[in-house]
């Protein structure tokens, strides 16, 4: 159980732990701190893929908490295969993804919903206050809102489409072969590094399509990743 993990990785009994934390997630217990230690428990192990995608699994259920986003950095810096980010970042972007990932969803639909009562209160103000200046001023603050609250609407909608259709998954094995097929048979385009992150998809058979950035796209074994859902 939970107890018997924490006390077997206080001995630093790392596999024991293991065990015992992985036995609750078969039992159906998805909770981001119990993913979050068996991603530090497989961390200390040695088994870099099933920590980044233990990490991974938390930070889905807790996506703003700091500790599990620094420790999955940590580990994913420790991995061979890189993605090719040669491209001169824009600053405006740049920005622009900041912002959308300052908040959780949960905070920017609480925003949206402060900024809905603030625009209501101003429009019915602008009824009542005297005054052609007054009412452009009014009008202003109103338009401003409105664009704030469309950035932020639209960061939260792009979220829950996210946390929809979005799958990833990891390396968990030494290795994974990029196969041009989903079949033992197939060629071999790609070999991928242990706890290296890619996209999937798709599930067929035996085998998730996978890409990773521009060059490599093909099908990776499900015995030898973890799908981060």
């Amino acid at each position: 159980g939970i107890e018997a993990g924490t006390k077997a990785y206080n001995e630093s009994d790392f596999e024991r732990a293991i065990d015992e934390w992985r036995t609750c997630v078969d039992n159906g217990m998805a909770d981001a701190d119990l993913y979050y230690n068996l991603g530090n428990a497989y961390f200390r192990n040695g088994n870099l893929g099933f920590s980044i995608f233990y990490y991974k699994q938390a930070l889905r259920l807790r996506a703003n908490d700091d500790d599990i986003q620094h420790n999955l950095k940590y580990a994913q810096a420790m991995t061979k295969d890189k993605v090719d980010e040669d491209e001169e970042e824009n600053p405006i972007l740049a920005t622009l993804f900041n912002v959308h990932h300052a908040l959780s969803l949960k905070a920017q639909l609480f925003v949206l919903l402060v900024i809905f009562w603030i625009i209501a209160f101003v429009f019915i103000a602008r009824r009542l206050v005297a005054g052609e200046r007054n009412k452009n001023i009014c009008t202003g603050v109103v338009f401003a809102l409105s664009i704030v609250f469309c950035v932020v609407g639209a960061s939260a909608a792009y979220k829950v489409i996210v946390l929809e259709t979005d799958i990833t998954g990891v390396v968990t094995a030494k290795d994974a072969d990029v196969t041009s097929a989903p079949s033992d048979n197939s060629q071999t385009l790609n070999t991928l590094s242990e706890g290296t992150s890619f996209e999937v998809l798709g599930i067929q058979g035996n085998f998730a399509e996978i890409r990773l950035g521009e060059k490599v796209k093909g099908f990776v074994k499900l015995s030898e990743v973890g799908i981060v859902k």
